[in-house]
């Protein structure tokens, strides 16, 4: 069995259409190793390494760490945003779609998600309990983790910061986003 770590982002400018995304890299390196090799891009007055906070050139030096890793990706992009009504609506969409594709295609037993506020949290595990008891998963079990705990939380970041941009038009991570499978849900 494997873990995984992920993480939300949402694009609402200088995009098509607006989107909900949620990543998670299948990761089971250590956790030493994969701060060690992030740590190398990571500003140095930063407490994580976070795609919105980085320059062009330091962002590509990340994907091309991260990509070194031979690591497994999967994203849930909801599109457009509009249609979901609430970003928590489509966060609980994309859950649905990508808890079931990491335990049974991929051997996920651990999701491990960045921390939210308190309620936040609460309400997600609650969906995920709810998305047990309907039999949507089986044994996956998520964990809530802060983002500047865990390193391996920095490598879904940087995936969805390189997919979005991907959705706004820009290539320089076409080599790395081929090996990257996406899933796109609509509403309708």
């Amino acid at each position: 069995m494997a873990t995984a770590w992920g993480d939300e982002s949402v694009r609402k400018s200088n995009v098509p259409e607006s989107m909900y995304l949620m990543g998670a890299c299948v990761c089971d390196l250590d956790e030493d190793f994969t701060r060690s090799r992030l740590n190398t891009v990571k500003p140095r007055d930063a407490s994580k390494l976070h795609w919105r906070d980085m320059q062009p050139k330091l962002r590509f030096k990340a994907i091309d760490a991260i990509s070194g890793l031979g690591l497994t990706h999967v994203i849930v992009a909801a599109i457009p945003l509009g249609d979901w009504n609430t970003a928590e609506r489509a966060r609980r969409k994309c859950l649905e779609t990508l808890l079931p594709v990491l335990e049974r295609e991929y051997s996920v037993d651990r999701l491990v998600l960045e921390r939210r506020d308190k309620a936040q949290d609460a309400r997600d595990i609650r969906f995920i309990d709810a998305l047990r008891s309907r039999r949507f998963i089986d044994s996956i079990r998520v964990d809530l983790v802060a983002g500047a705990a865990d390193a391996r939380l920095w490598l879904p970041d940087q995936l969805l910061g390189s997919y979005g941009d991907w959705r706004a038009g820009e290539h320089q991570y076409d080599g790395f986003l081929a090996s990257v499978r996406a899933i796109v849900i609509s509403a309708g």
